[in-house]
This record gives structure tokens, sequence and C-alpha cells, in this order.
């Protein structure tokens, strides 16, 4: 049985593949890796406009869906509640958002973009624009369409057992 101990120490040795610059065969780590670039490349590009990629999230997210609430949109976009609850508080300040009362659950509150959030979320998605091919350069047409197929199904799944999580809050007496 191997672990990653056995890969690190291998990867000390001299000649060992990480040293020829063979790439990880660990998920985890090649998507870590990825992450990191594509992070960088959106906060290259959207620093200008005083978004952080998160923030970015926030607005494209709501764009796409129209409003939603906090918990809603905390689990589409895989963020802590809490984190979300400190990004909408920033976003709000900054007149990009709106939390309006739910018609329906006097309890929860619907997320809007307002007119600044849209046109910034705009000029974003322009400043972003090409992000995507750079962070991809390595990957012919048909490699980055399957790519994102995969990545969207997974991430669905994940978001799907997220959202079927029990809220721990619901569970205090």
């Amino acid at each position: 049985m191997r672990d990653n101990l056995d890969d690190r120490q291998s990867a000390r040795k001299p000649g060992s593949a990480s040293q020829q610059g063979q790439p990880t065969g660990r998920v985890g780590q090649l998507l870590f890796v990825a992450q990191q670039a594509a992070q960088a490349l959106a906060a290259e590009r959207l620093e200008p406009l005083g978004l952080s990629p998160r923030a970015w999230g926030v607005l494209s997210t709501l764009a796409e869906s129209g409003p939603l609430t906090q918990i809603e949109l905390a689990t589409t976009m895989s963020i802590d509640r809490t984190a979300m609850v400190y990004l909408l508080d920033e976003l709000e300040e900054r007149s990009l958002v709106q939390r309006v009362r739910h018609p329906r659950d006097r309890r929860a509150f619907l997320i809007h973009l307002t007119a600044g959030g849209q046109d910034l979320q705009r000029r974003a998605a322009a400043a972003l624009a090409g992000a995507a091919g750079t962070l991809l350069t390595p990957l012919d047409p048909a490699e980055r369409e399957q790519l994102v197929g995969l990545l969207a199904k997974v991430a669905a799944h994940w978001q799907q057992v997220s959202a079927s999580q029990p809220d721990p809050a619901s569970n205090i007496s």
C-alpha cells in the first residue's frame, strides 16, 4: 500500500518523476494548482475594478440566476454561509447588491443586483474575457469543452450534496 509519504519521499530523490517535470496524478493537487492559476488571472483582471474573485462570483451568479436567498447563494457558490454574510455586507455597502425581505418567507432575504451591480458585473465580465482562454492555453477547443463539461458535472453533484445537508442551525433547541 502506498501513500502520499511514499510519493513525497520519491519526489526528493534525484531523477524522480516530479523532478523530471511529470505531473502528479493526485486530482486534488492538480485542481488546486489550476484553481490558483485561475484565481491569479481573475484577481489581476478584477483588481482595477475593486472586485475580488469571490465578489465577482456573487455578481455573476445573481446576473445569471436572478435574486437568490443568502443561503441559496452560499450553496450555489460553495461558500460558507458566514463568509457569504460578510461578502454581502461589503457588496451592499458599495451599493452593488440589495437585501430585500423574501415575500413568502419573512425570515429570509433575497439578494438583488442593483443597477450599479449590474453595470460593474458587465464591466468585470468584459475584463475577464479571455482569462479562461489564457488559463486553458495548452488545450485544444474539444479538450476545453470536455474539461468544462466534466467540471460542471462534478460541481453540480457536490452542490446537490451540499444543498441536501441539514442546516446545523436548525438543530438548535
